[in-house]
């Protein structure tokens, strides 16, 4: 018998891509993604990713500005976190972005910096990717943002955990989301059948868990699907997503339980390295 589904369970689920592919986005955005992320976080990155597989990226303003008239409003742009972020806002407003996300957040000081330099123009997300964020959740959920996404990579390099999916099983994402009640996602998505290090289902079947509004298509995304299969993949995300939102509680614990034990045979056993992660932004 399958449960009825609570309001925050009810909140279409969302894709937002990145990519400074113009045709892809266009393809992306026919096929009904919500978003296409434009990144500019760089700075300070490669030094805090040394060693890890990651992926870095140097968009311009001539990105920016050839994804919007690609996607239209349905632009984001990642920012730096740095002292330049109010100037950077602006700058991405001015040539297009609907949305704006401030990465590695510390403080509600650097949000409430950005949120008064956008003053109404656009949305705000931020990148909860520090042990400090991961505490701001009521103090995150006073203020009127548009997203915030779980960044596992960063918040495992950041010391939040000791294994790079645990925070999904620990505990640590049912906390942040209790105090939290907004549109939230975290890892990475991509067509049902596949993920790796961690099967997609799964992960699916733990976004279904927490409610999360949005999932983010990145690097696993794009190596999975070609442009001319985007819009059957996000039929088949948006698929999945209302058949797991429907599972009885059993099933729901059941599938919490395959993936807590996958986790921590990955802690226990330290097969892979633990910065192979699909799709971390």
């Amino acid at each position: 018998m399958t449960r009825a589904l609570s309001r925050r369970e009810q909140i279409p689920m969302q894709v937002l891509l990145f990519s400074h592919d113009p045709m892809y986005a266009s393809a992306a955005v026919a096929a009904g993604v919500a978003g296409v992320v434009v990144d500019w976080e760089w700075r300070g990155k490669a030094e805090r990713q040394a060693g890890w597989n990651t992926q870095i990226n140097r968009a311009t303003v001539d990105d920016l500005r050839a994804i919007h008239a690609a996607a239209g409003d349905r632009v984001v742009c990642r920012i730096n976190n740095s002292p330049d972020r109010v100037a950077e806002c602006r700058l991405a407003i001015d040539n297009g972005a609907g949305e704006v996300w401030l990465p590695m957040v510390r403080s509600v000081d650097e949000v409430e910096a950005c949120l008064a330099a956008i003053d109404g123009r656009a949305g705000l997300g931020v990148m909860v990717e520090t042990r400090e964020a991961m505490r701001l959740g009521r103090a995150l959920s006073q203020l009127p943002l548009a997203h915030a996404y779980i960044g596992l990579h960063d918040y495992y390099i950041d010391g939040g955990s000791t294994g790079l999916f645990e925070p999904i099983v620990d505990g640590t994402l049912d906390r942040f989301r209790e105090d939290y009640p907004g549109e939230i996602g975290f890892a990475g998505i991509t067509r049902p059948g596949g993920g790796n290090p961690i099967p997609q289902r799964l992960l699916l079947a733990a976004m279904a868990r927490l409610g999360c509004a949005f999932g983010v298509a990145r690097r696993g995304f794009l190596a999975d699907v070609p442009i001319c299969a985007v819009d059957a993949a996000i039929d088949e995300i948006a698929a999945e997503m209302t058949r797991l939102r429907s599972r009885a509680a059993h099933a729901v614990d059941h599938d919490h339980a395959l993936l807590a034990a996958l986790v921590q045979r990955r802690v226990e056993s330290k097969s892979a390295p633990e910065g192979q992660i699909a799709c971390a932004p």
